[in-house]
């Protein structure tokens, strides 16, 4: 007879419970980053405009990375 799956529980690979389950929204690439500053460029607004370069300032630090909801 063969070996039979052992069942492992969420609590045994995740003990101390410090991670969440999530959606992944947006893989963060290049291209994407890109596109956050077009908009940005598009923008009427002053506020707006700043706003998105932050955005697009900090998601270039995190390429490869996921976005999660």
């Amino acid at each position: 007879m063969g070996k039979r799956s052992k069942i492992i529980s969420m609590d045994e690979i995740f003990p101390n419970k410090q991670y969440r389950k999530g959606v992944v929204a947006q893989e963060i690439t290049h291209d994407f980053v890109l596109e956050i500053y077009e908009k940005a460029k598009k923008a009427r607004s002053q506020k707006r405009k700043d706003e998105l370069h932050k955005i697009a300032e900090h998601l270039s630090k995190h390429v490869g990375s996921f976005l999660v909801e």
